[in-house]
């Protein structure tokens, strides 16, 4: 039973909402106020007839809504150019739309909520509503031929409806069965086709690999320029190590220098030493003057002068050999800079991690290997764009995979080349340890 009615741009009616209560409901008033507007949306929404001028003048749809005692909500709209309509199922977050009905069509599912169906006689092409009468012909029945009063009571009994029935029954199991050989046509062609798709979980795995191999080979590029770099000043460090040697070798002959005294002491004796060299010219100055004098008194004994005189001599015995050792140690170049490592270490520390990330991705994969999880393909348009991706996907994942051995010889050629050059390099010239591949990069990892 219909508990409320909504008319939404329906011929007059902007919107209007019926509530219908139990028993009759009457709906009066003056002339072309909207009453048979009312009838005329019941049997749109029930018929869902051809075009008919419905839409309110200046909207671009109507609406007509009706709610039933057990919840259920039935919704026709009329567009321009189509019909279709809503069914919202008690407790249902969205509806069930159905389109593309053709003209006069109206789903199975409509016509069991809202129970409206007309009699359909034999020799009469048209149906008798027996819901909603006509306004132009209010009898119903009377006015009719007796034969087609006859009719519709014998198409009303209980046996008509039986044969009625059966027909109905015939006819729906004929094209359930048609539809039930065109669905199975369908589900193995899809099954075919997700047969075909059964190595997408594969691809993906193997594209994400590739891509983690093509960063691997971006940052090992990155790290080439300071790789050189520094094969390149390591190779002028061992130069100069070996000069430096050969010089070595040449003053392995030669007496150690003795330590040098400290350079503040030093030049505190360089001050001392002038004032004494001005001392000693004064005290020749004052000699040639007082050399016409007679011999002065025997002085007192006193031993500072002694020991200044004694320690002046040995500050000058080290600053000869302070500028001995000077002297032999100007030809020497000064001593090459350490160079850090430490570019290195970051380097082969990335390639130990991202190694460590291909073995847990090749775990994921053995795990998920197992795994298959059918798509459920519901729509033929569904099956076509899953079959224009699968197409997408090989040629992706051709490419990734060329790509994958590019970059997997391309890191061949780079792990060749770095044991080409540590092998050239030799040993560190820091701590002396031997430069083996291993040390740099975890073949194992």
């Amino acid at each position: 039973m219909i508990a409320r009615l909504v008319l939404e741009n329906f011929m007059a009616h902007a919107r209007t909402e019926l509530e219908l209560g139990p028993g009759v409901t009457a709906l009066t008033g003056p002339n072309n106020v909207g009453k048979s507007a009312v009838v005329e949306a019941l049997r749109c929404l029930a018929q869902n007839p051809a075009p008919r001028h419905v839409i309110r003048h200046g909207a671009k749809e109507a609406r007509v809504s009706v709610e039933l005692d057990d919840g259920t909500r039935v919704v026709w709209i009329r567009k321009k150019a189509s019909a279709g309509y809503q069914l919202w199922r008690p407790g249902a977050e969205a509806p069930e739309e159905f389109w593309k009905l053709g003209r006069g069509g109206v789903p199975d599912e409509i016509r069991e909520a809202l129970r409206l169906e007309t009699v359909v006689l034999e020799n009469r092409d048209d149906a008798i509503d027996v819901h909603l009468g006509n306004q132009r012909r209010p009898i119903f029945l009377l006015d009719e031929p007796p034969s087609t009063a006859a009719a519709f009571f014998a198409a009303s009994s209980e046996s008509a409806h039986l044969l009625a029935m059966q027909d109905e029954l015939k006819r729906r199991t004929q094209d359930a069965r048609r539809d039930q050989a065109k669905a199975t046509a369908r589900l193995s062609a899809v099954e075919d086709a997700l047969d075909r798709l059964s190595g997408l979980p594969d691809l993906d795995l193997a594209l994400a690999k590739a891509r983690d191999k093509e960063e691997l080979l971006r940052r090992s590029g990155e790290g080439i320029p300071a790789l050189e770099d520094w094969l390149s000043r390591r190779a002028e460090l061992k130069r100069g190590a070996e000069a430096a040697a050969r010089r070595a070798r040449v003053l392995e002959s030669l007496a150690a220098p003795p330590p040098p005294a400290p350079m503040d002491r030093l030049a505190a004796l360089g001050r001392d030493l002038r004032s004494a060299r001005v001392a000693r010219e004064s005290a020749k100055a004052k000699a040639t003057a007082l050399a016409t004098l007679s011999e002065p008194a025997t002085p007192a004994p006193t031993a500072r002068p002694a020991e200044i005189l004694a320690e002046l001599r040995g500050l000058l015995r080290q600053r000869a050999a302070v500028l001995a050792r000077t002297a032999a140690l100007a030809p020497l170049a000064e001593a090459p800079a350490p160079v850090s490592t430490l570019r290195v270490a970051e380097l082969a520390q990335g390639i130990r991690a991202l190694k460590a990330k291909e073995k847990a991705l090749s775990g994921q994969f053995a795990t998920l290997a197992g795994l298959r999880e059918s798509p459920t393909v519901r729509k033929a348009d569904a099956l076509a764009e899953l079959l224009r991706r699968l197409s997408e996907s090989r040629t992706a994942q051709d490419a990734a995979r060329k790509a994958s051995e590019d970059c997997a010889a391309r890191l061949d050629t780079l792990r060749a080349e770095i044991a080409a050059r540590l092998d050239a390099v030799g040993v560190c010239p820091t701590c002396g340890a031997g430069l083996e591949l291993h040390r740099f990069i975890r073949e194992d990892a």
